[in-house]
């Protein structure tokens, strides 16, 4: 089972530079025009996921109805949210930074009302085994429409980059990260990271 991490169009929160908003922050125009145009470069790679899965945050909702609008049988998973930020969602990231210097030294440091970057991992990851491992022998693709904290969090779990890391992979509003399974030694390797 091959693996399609999807990331969310431009967002108003990525425009205006905040933390990480909330569930109900959506795509811009341009954000929506991202989809757009990622949908036509899926469709011209030959990518055509056997299961679909998305974060329940509004923007990678819109993004996954642009994908796949003909095609509503997809799953919404909380798991593949982003971090939750709790009372800092909407700040700025560099005022919140300038405010907590401190914060994040350890993947453990939460949010005042949301999660630590720890929480977030453990979720990513119980997808990642739950979803995709759980079934790596069976031929497909499984595509997940998210954000880019799971996205860093999968990618260095599969690429058995340390958790300490994190943030260690960073990808572009609407871009596509693949890893396939090579059936001979059962590892995952990265073919294509960022392609926006």
């Amino acid at each position: 089972m091959d693996l399609l991490l999807i990331r969310h169009g431009q967002s108003h929160a990525n425009v205006a530079g905040l933390l990480n908003s909330t569930e109900q922050d959506e795509l811009t125009e341009h954000g929506l025009q991202q989809a757009a145009k990622l949908r036509t470069l899926m469709e011209s790679h030959g990518f055509a996921p056997d299961r679909v899965f998305s974060s329940p945050w509004r923007r990678a909702l819109q993004t996954t109805e642009v994908l796949f609008e003909d095609n509503s049988d997809w799953t919404v998973d909380a798991r593949l949210g982003e971090t939750n930020a709790g009372r800092f969602a909407t700040w700025k990231a560099e005022d919140f930074r300038l405010a907590f210097p401190d914060w994040g030294k350890h993947l453990s440091d939460r949010y005042e009302g949301g999660e630590s970057h720890l929480e977030l991992a453990a979720r990513s990851v119980n997808w990642l085994e739950e979803e995709v491992l759980r079934h790596a022998e069976q031929p497909g693709l499984i595509a997940a429409v998210c954000h880019a904290g799971p996205i860093s969090v999968i990618s260095q779990y599969l690429l058995n980059v340390p958790l300490s890391r994190f943030p260690n992979v960073l990808v572009p509003n609407a871009s596509l990260t693949l890893f396939r399974r090579n059936v001979h030694t059962g590892n995952y390797y990265l073919q294509i990271a960022g392609l926006s």
